[in-house]
């Protein structure tokens, strides 16, 4: 991969759609990092002048194959929904442009693949937005796993959701979203991921469809991971779930740690022979710094945090658990 000097990373992105405005945090972080967001791509024309209005002096494009045949822009973010991120990723490795998708990378492992491919053949470089590693609660887990505070992880149990209507809109329809871990549960496996010791090596998925028929997306999916050290995990995401939980309980041999939201966790060690249960303040989250590596990365050559391996072994896992649902039987995990 060729090292931009001399100049500014000049970026721009596909879709500035409305949704949280993930769009406009993007650009933001860019150019906080030192990235000159130089133009944004969307059919949505009140979207589109939103862009401009928002960076100006930005160029504004309704045509995808417009934008990338600009020479000027070296990486593209593409901030659209979940069914879109492999074709549009393809065409922006293509065009041979550095590309970022936001997450989740794409649907299916063997799309997943071919985006890590395509990425080595063109020699760009390949992320996706996994920007919550920058949470406050994932640092401060992974600094109290590196210290040995927990002892060795045998088991993690992760969740999220709540009782609710899922939503009329693509998060709510499974052709566009992948399903209903796609969303969180992408952030929620990459986080399992780098705490984990060894290597996602077996899923069982398990899914109801149960109360929210005027959707498509499941209401309830279990997904049950085994590790090649013998360890294992699980990830809960439901919309019928009455009941709260812990969103992360992590089990080691010295000590387990509770993470539930981002101010702080909770630590149960032993001292003295005696159970301690400790709170410990998180800090604030730092999700600029996702961009401050791609600059690392694309000017200088550091190494990249979130690999494109990472991101394709998360759909792999998620991808694979829809099939063990579907199949009722547990399979083994491509990628790994």
């Amino acid at each position: 991969m060729a090292i931009i000097e001399g100049r500014k990373i000049r970026s721009a992105v596909i879709g500035y759609g409305g949704a949280f405005n993930i769009a406009k945090m993007h650009a933001d972080h860019m150019t906080q990092c030192g990235i000159e967001f130089v133009a944004a791509c969307e059919m949505n024309e009140e979207r589109l002048e939103q862009a401009l209005k928002d960076f100006p002096g930005i160029r504004g494009y309704t045509s995808v194959e417009e934008l990338l045949a600009q020479p000027d822009i070296d990486l593209v973010a593409v901030i659209t929904p979940h069914n879109t991120h492999y074709s549009l990723g393809m065409q922006v490795l293509e065009s041979g442009k550095h590309c970022i998708l936001e997450k989740p990378m794409c649907i299916t492992a063997e799309e997943g693949d071919a985006l890590v491919c395509k990425a080595q053949e063109k020699g760009v470089m390949l992320s996706v937005y996994h920007n919550r590693r920058w949470d406050a609660w994932y640092m401060a887990v992974k600094k109290l796993v590196a210290e040995g505070a927990i002892g060795d992880i045998f088991s993690a149990e992760l969740y999220t959701g709540g009782h609710g209507h899922p939503g009329h809109w693509w998060r709510g329809n499974k052709e566009i979203s992948g399903g209903i871990a796609y969303d969180w549960g992408a952030h929620f496996l990459d986080a399992l991921f780098g705490i984990m010791p060894g290597k996602p090596t077996t899923v069982r998925g398990f899914t109801n469809k149960l109360k929210w028929h005027d959707v498509t997306n499941e209401d309830h999916m279990e997904i049950v991971i085994g590790f090649d050290n013998g360890a294992s995990a699980s990830l809960t995401v439901s919309s019928i779930s009455y009941a709260p939980r812990p969103n992360r309980r992590i089990l080691g041999t010295k000590g387990a740690i509770i993470s539930n939201g981002d101010t702080e966790v909770t630590l149960y060690t032993e001292e003295d022979g005696k159970r301690v249960e400790r709170k410990i303040e998180t800090g604030g989250s730092q999700w600029p710094r996702y961009y401050e590596n791609i600059v690392d990365h694309l000017t200088k050559g550091g190494e990249l945090v979130v690999k494109p391996e990472q991101a394709r072994r998360v759909i792999a896992v998620l991808d694979t658990a829809g099939k063990s649902a579907a199949e009722g039987a547990e399979l083994r995990v491509p990628f790994e």
